[in-house]
């Protein structure tokens, strides 16, 4: 019994950049199950297994499902609604734990009792997805006959399906997506990097000319030019908060979240490809539009978006400043293990299954120590050798004592994902240097947003905006150091 129970809400997905557990990933609203529900699902089940028919036929084989991750999860939401098991088990593409837990007796009668608990399907809505570091996630918001609900289906990097859930019906219209505030304007611009067209929003106050502008550059793994997490729109807030106080903005959508498909299996892929020469790319096209002061640009780099800017700073010709927003100090293999751990132990027990995956955490971040030791068909935290070797030579205090542009440095003080101590190794590195600037927040989070107590991926589900005082710290760092 305590097996079914456990499998009543599935989500199983090994720890992703943004530190998520199966426990954490559990939706803030779900469907609730009583133990008796529970056991007459479990008689029914076992009824229709008494009463079922024995076929003597083959069992069907099925060719494998592929294509990009919102039409695989509609794909597997059909399957699941129509209760084909064989072709679950055959024709999806997942991580070791999922494929065998597709395939478990709990799983099937988990999917049998969510199926009779909602009635028969009679409209599909239009699926959406947003991501968290190198993990996307499928939201099907599903109408049937008896209730409504939202399947969120999981997938890594590698496109394996990593868990599946049910949780609130909202499809993508009831979220309220905000307004753009009065005297604001926001258009779209497109720029060209190495043959990718890259889309943009170039946000600026209605009136005046000649104003500052700052370029936002996302974390780490795919993301959209508001780095959306959940309903949540960070780099949003701060462009919106910008301009109604007369500077302008521009925000892109990573190349890898636009052509994921075309890039994921190149091997020589590098953080060049990834990041850096979309910034170049960017602050070169910014440079021509209209009604800013190309003489005022500055670059703001969220958390790996921060890391890199010390590598590219004397390609940056013409820039006035960088913002580094919780940037680390340090290459991932020096703290990632840590933040995974944090969520492990955050409710005080770390599982069996969690710490299964810590052990695999650690194996492969051994890996990175000599990366030129990867295999060719290996991915390390979803990225290929040629990504680690490359950033293995990378030393970002050591190429940011080069820099003499106006630095201002921010922190959450609650951020589990680049800690405190990634902030402590710039101050001790620059705080005596006059063009640094270092700002922390007690009550912030990874991504700038207030919360309470101690921080987890839950914390993110909760509908928020980046503080005020961030904001306000970012347009005083500007106007001070642009005049």
């Amino acid at each position: 019994m305590k097996e079914l129970i456990k499998s009543i809400l599935i989500l199983l997905c090994v720890f992703s950049l943004q530190g998520c557990s199966n426990k954490e990933m559990e939706p803030a609203k779900s469907e609730t199950v009583s133990v008796d529900d529970i056991e007459n699902s479990k008689e029914n089940i076992q009824s229709q297994d008494e009463n079922a028919p024995q076929s003597t036929e083959e069992v069907e084989s099925y060719e494998p499902v592929t294509g990009d991750n919102l039409f695989v999860a509609q794909e597997f939401a059909g399957d699941l609604l129509e209760e084909n098991f064989t072709k679950l088990s055959q024709a999806y593409q997942y991580d070791e734990v999922m494929k065998a837990e597709i395939a478990s007796e709990d799983t099937i009668k988990t999917i049998l009792f969510y199926n009779a608990e909602y009635g028969k399907l009679e409209k599909y809505h239009e699926p959406y997805a947003y991501t968290i570091g190198a993990y996307q996630y499928v939201i099907i918001p599903i109408e049937c006959s008896l209730n409504n609900y939202n399947l969120q289906i999981a997938f890594d990097g590698n496109h394996n399906i990593t868990g599946f859930t049910y949780s609130e019906y909202l499809t993508r219209t009831t979220a309220k997506l905000g307004t753009i505030p009065e005297g604001v304007t926001e258009t779209e611009y497109t720029f060209t990097s190495d043959g990718y067209v890259i889309p943009g929003t170039f946000t600026a106050p209605k009136a005046g000319s000649n104003v500052p502008v700052v370029i936002l550059v996302q974390g780490f793994g795919a993301s959209d030019r508001d780095e959306s997490i959940y309903e949540n729109k960070p780099f949003r807030d701060i462009a919106w908060a910008l301009a109604k106080e007369g500077i302008a903005s521009y925000r892109y959508d990573k190349r890898n979240y636009l052509y994921e498909f075309q890039m994921k299996n190149d091997t020589s892929l590098t953080i060049k490809d990834e990041t850096t020469d979309d910034i170049l790319a960017a602050a070169g096209m910014v440079k021509n539009l209209e009604g800013i002061d190309s003489a005022r640009i500055y670059i703001l780099g969220h958390s790996l978006g921060g890391y890199v800017l010390p590598g590219i700073d004397k390609e940056l010709s013409g820039i006035a400043g960088y913002i580094m927003m919780s940037a680390p100090a340090q290459h991932m293999k020096k703290y990632i293990y840590q933040e995974y751990e944090y969520i492990a132990g955050v409710d005080e027990t770390v599982t069996k299954e969690e710490q299964s995956q810590l052990e695999a955490l650690k194996n492969q971040l051994k890996q990175l120590e000599e990366p030129e030791k990867i295999p060719d068909n290996v991915t390390i935290l979803g990225a290929y050798r040629d990504y680690w070797v490359d950033l293995d030579s990378y030393y970002p205090v050591k190429q940011a004592k080069n820099i003499k542009k106006p630095v201002l440095v921010l922190q959450g003080e609650r951020d589990y994902q680049v800690t405190m101590k990634q902030f402590a190794i710039w101050k001790k590195n620059f705080n005596k240097s006059e063009n640094w600037t270092f700002i922390s927040y007690p009550s912030l989070n990874h991504f700038m947003m207030a919360g309470y107590g101690n921080p987890t991926l839950g914390e993110y589900k909760t509908r928020s905006h980046v503080d005020n005082k961030v904001t306000q710290d970012i347009i005083q760092f500007i106007m001070g150091t642009s005049q």
